[in-house]
């Protein structure tokens, strides 16, 4: 069993498009369809269409419900710029899909219980817990599982506590690697790789310039795509 597992899209459908895994038997997305990007509908269309298993996520819960997604400080003015224009874009369809996405999924394959979950299983949507975190710990303790798949940081790791692995791919529209890699991680018979790979970018830097937000907000979008570090504007 072959399954690619991406996280934190942002509607880059760009690094969508060219995910290089080719003959996988599922995929599995852990949320952040939409936001920050500029293809948000096509993105929501390729999950619709190809994800096995998709997850609710904090931009997700936004674009669906019409509230905050409770950004870190560096990226709240451009995710509510953003999320007014992923509205704007996306169809009826498209936001019911992301308010109907559960935000924590089970399943066993073979004899492996994966958790799926955007943020931690104790705060699925907002909560963040970076790799070396010591909250980690109370996480698994509250789930029955062997894989706990996790994103909303944009950092990929893998970290073993007690019989459970925890998985982040990292964010395959908006890296936070200090590399302008697209990332998401694979998993076969018991195995687990984390992977990065480049894409198109120049496709989204033209899209970006086309988004209707201020020049300024359109640099800070690509310079975290071509950097994969915080924009340097809150």
């Amino acid at each position: 069993m072959k399954i690619v597992i991406v996280s934190d899209i942002h509607a880059n459908l760009a690094a969508l498009e060219a995910l290089p895994e080719q003959g996988c038997d599922q995929i599995w997305c852990v949320g952040d369809v939409v936001d920050y990007g500029p293809r948000p509908h096509e993105a929501v269309q390729w999950v619709m269409r190809n994800a096995a298993i998709a997850i609710r996520g904090n931009h997700d819960h936004a674009a669906g419900f019409s509230v905050d997604p409770q950004c870190s400080l560096p990226f709240k003015r451009l995710a509510a710029e953003t999320l007014r224009y992923t509205q704007e874009t996306c169809t009826k369809e498209d936001l019911r899909f992301l308010r109907n996405l559960p935000v924590h999924y089970k399943t066993q394959v073979n004899a492996t219980k994966f958790y799926l979950v955007h943020s931690t299983p104790a705060d699925p949507l907002f909560g963040y817990c970076i790799e070396q975190s010591e909250q980690w710990q109370e996480e698994v303790a509250r789930i029955d599982a062997d894989v706990l798949i996790t994103g909303h940081t944009h950092t990929p790791f893998i970290r073993t506590i007690g019989k459970t692995t925890i998985v982040n791919p990292g964010s395959l529209g908006q890296p936070k690697t200090g590399r302008p890699m697209a990332c998401y991680a694979l998993w076969e018979d018991g195995r687990i790789w984390l992977r990065e790979y480049p894409y198109p970018l120049s496709e989204t830097v033209e899209e970006i310039r086309r988004m209707p937000i201020s020049a300024a907000d359109q640099d800070a979008l690509i310079a975290v795509l071509e950097t994969g570090a915080l924009p340097s504007h809150a």
